[in-house]
């Protein structure tokens, strides 16, 4: 009688709490949105493309301004006497002259400096959703950690009154040593794997820690449990969505709107550059005379006479270098694309195996079981029969908290190459 109580408590046991969680130890629970916040505010990869943006920004008015001007201080017509006074045209002048660049260059230079300043700022999206992707990424690995830890401590404690079942059939002279044995073996199993979850944990957090900047002893908390939350899956829209908010693709473009300008710049160098200069001679008076001191102003032009080495060599440059960015930005273009459509095919393969062990493996196994227990009872099935159906189900388990990690690191996934944010 106290054989067929034992396995009413169990079969009871093992029917009610398939899936259900442990009670955890009293951790904050942590927020994913938070974390993403915290991550984006704090992580010094962020921080560092952030400053990176300042430094191309700078480079913007500098490159508008006209170049330095010249200031100069010199002695004309100086006898070899050393005397100021004996020749008429000897002075003492100082000099300013400022060099003009040609109609249009300062302009391009500043369009190309906004350009290549624009294709930093989205360096810094591009840099962010990497972060994010990697925070959502460890956070479910964190999650199916617990989930794990969860599954193995209730089957290692189903598997411990299996032994204790075994060892009192084996005692009144109803079941085989080897059963006892096997029990132990797989209980002794499952307390490996629980050594090696908490290990795993413990690296976990520390990624976590160290993606929102925080010090390697900060505790991360107890996750929350995932919720399976369903994708309508749209991949041409998707592919369309990307090309306009996928940083990456955004940043190609304005580098190549930067390389057009220098393109442009390229063939500006044809023409010349002016410089202005105005000076002031003082002259000291002569023995017989009283003399006035002079002005001299001029204007001098560069002559681009080498052009055929130079100038043209310089645009065949350019125009090389923006085509170049063009063929990377639709070679990248056609890789997202790609990575949209596998990624999605993964997205919809996962949910279809969620959805089928929550309606049919799982249940099933657990119907599995229960008739194992009665066979076991009556004499109709042995042992491991009864072991081999728990240890089923128990991986069973295991592979639906995996395919909801992976179902979740997908999306985040997917959600870093469109550029989008699909669940808030």
């Amino acid at each position: 009688m106290n054989t067929k109580l034992i396995f009413l408590a169990l079969s009871i046991f093992i029917l009610l709490m398939p899936l259900s969680p442990l009670a955890q130890p009293d951790k904050p629970v942590m927020n994913l949105e938070q974390l993403i916040e915290e991550a984006v505010q704090n992580n010094p990869e962020i921080l560092a493309v952030k400053k990176r943006w300042e430094v191309f920004k700078e480079k913007v008015p500098q490159a508008r301004t006209l170049p330095d001007p010249m200031f100069g201080f010199g002695i004309i017509s100086l006898p070899t006497n050393f005397s100021f006074r004996d020749e008429d045209m000897t002075m003492k002048e100082i000099s300013i002259s400022q060099m003009f660049p040609f109609y249009g260059k300062r302009k391009l230079m500043g369009e190309m400096a906004e350009n290549e300043a624009e294709a930093v700022s989205n360096e810094i999206q591009e840099k962010t959703n990497r972060i994010i992707k990697e925070v959502k990424a460890t956070y479910y690995d964190l999650s199916h950690n617990y989930r794990t830890t969860e599954v193995v401590q209730r089957n290692k404690r189903i598997l411990e009154d299996f032994a204790k079942i075994a060892e009192t059939r084996y005692a009144v002279g109803e079941g085989i040593q080897q059963d006892v044995m096997k029990a132990h073996v797989e209980v002794s199993k499952m307390v490996d794997e629980l050594i090696m979850l908490e290990q795993k944990k413990g690296a976990l957090g520390a990624k976590l820690n160290a993606l929102l900047n925080r010090s390697r002893e900060t505790p991360v908390g107890t996750p929350e449990e995932v919720v399976f939350r369903k994708l309508p899956i749209q991949i041409e829209e998707f592919q369309r969505t990307a090309v306009e908010t996928n940083p990456t693709l955004k940043s190609m473009k304005k580098m190549i709107e930067a390389k057009e300008k220098a393109y442009d710049l390229a063939k500006r160098e044809y023409y010349p550059d002016l410089t202005a200069r105005f000076a002031y001679g003082q002259r000291d008076n002569g023995p017989d005379m009283k003399r006035r001191d002079m002005l001299t102003g001029e204007v001098m032009i560069n002559i681009p006479i080498f052009y055929k080495s130079k100038q043209e060599r310089k645009a065949a440059e350019a125009k090389a270098d923006s085509q170049g960015f063009e063929a990377r930005y639709r070679a990248m273009k056609n890789e997202i694309h790609f990575m949209i459509t596998d990624m999605a095919s993964m997205i919809q393969r996962v949910e279809r195996q969620l959805e089928l062990y929550k309606t049919g493996i799982i249940p099933q196994a657990n119907l599995q079981i229960s008739s194992a227990m009665s066979a076991y009872r009556v004499n109709k099935a042995d042992f491991m029969t009864l072991l081999d159906s728990q240890m089923t189900l128990y991986k069973y388990e295991l592979e639906y908290h995996l395919a909801l990690t992976e179902y979740e690191k997908n999306v985040a996934n997917l959600e870093a190459v469109v550029g989008k944010r699909f669940f808030q």
